[in-house]
């Protein structure tokens, strides 16, 4: 038994295939990257920009940390001294509430015995 070779219509057929397989991908492909170098000019303008905006906010930026360090250290003095005047108000308002408790507490005790 021999084997039988493709013939016209079955080559025609092949080819077709394999066109389509391959051959879309790589047109598709090539589009892709001759719009890309080609308007790839008015890319680098635009990276250009966003690049003097990136600067000008890290100056800003560096600016406002001097700044707000300045501040935060003014606040966190404010803040301790807020804090101390808490603690001996506290601490104050804890001992008259002891004094207050001593006296009833020993005149119930001496009431007892």
């Amino acid at each position: 038994m021999l084997l039988q070779l493709p013939g016209g219509p079955e080559l025609l057929i092949i080819l077709l295939v394999m066109a389509l397989l391959v051959g879309v991908p790589v047109v598709l492909l090539g589009v892709f990257l001759f719009v890309r170098f080609v308007t790839g000019g008015g890319d680098s303008d635009e990276v250009a920009e966003l690049k003097g905006r990136i600067e000008e906010l890290e100056a800003q930026v560096a600016a406002g940390d001097e700044a707000a360090s300045n501040e935060v250290s003014v606040e966190d003095e404010g803040s301790e001294a807020g804090k101390r005047r808490e603690r001996s108000e506290q601490r104050e308002t804890a001992s008259e509430a002891s004094r207050e408790e001593r006296p009833a507490s020993s005149d119930d005790d001496g009431g007892d015995r």
